[in-house]
């Protein structure tokens, strides 16, 4: 019976050595366990940190972008208000500049019919008219290049504010591309 009683007893040792190498393993687990989930807790909370400021940067960056692009916008939007300006301010005084040469061309009409009134022969008559004729057209020359000048300086007086955009806005795209 002895036999049989140690033969238990080193069964019971053996099962309690079995159960606490066992134990100690599922410890072991445990703690490498949990200090992994603490140390991916970690970084999950690093990494959603890290995240949120680089949402509120991009957002900053994307609001600054948005001021920039009205405040660009704007200064077109000023180019071409100053641009209509400088073209109305030109139509009107082209229209002044017209409505003289309409008048003075009645005036001159007018004279020109009293003097040919006044003739008394035919030669005086052709004469007058030739006269008339070439001095009317002169004047025409005269107007017309006035007229001309003033378009062309009209022109690119009122381009001057929208090319000035232009070429503030092919800096500003092309100087990234530049980096």
């Amino acid at each position: 019976m002895t036999t049989k009683k140690t033969a238990a007893a080193n069964a019971a040792e053996q099962i309690e050595a079995a159960v606490a190498a066992g134990k100690d393993n599922m410890e072991t687990a445990v703690k490498a366990s949990a200090e992994a989930a603490a140390k991916g807790y970690e970084q999950a909370v690093q990494a959603t940190k890290e995240h949120v400021e680089d949402a509120f940067k991009a957002g900053s960056d994307a609001f600054k972008g948005y001021e920039d692009v009205a405040a660009f916008n704007k200064d077109n939007v000023d180019a071409l208000v100053k641009s209509g300006a400088m073209l109305a301010k030109g139509a009107q005084d082209f229209n002044a500049l017209w409505f003289d040469f309409a008048q003075a061309s009645t005036e001159d009409g007018i004279a020109a019919t009293k003097a040919i009134l006044g003739c008394k022969t035919l030669q005086q008559v052709a004469e007058v008219q030739g006269d008339l004729v070439k001095g009317g057209y002169d004047k025409l020359v005269t107007e017309s290049r006035k007229m001309s000048d003033m378009s062309v300086k009209v022109a690119e007086n009122a381009a001057k504010p929208i090319a000035g955009r232009v070429n503030v806005a092919v800096e500003k795209f092309t100087k990234p591309l530049a980096t």
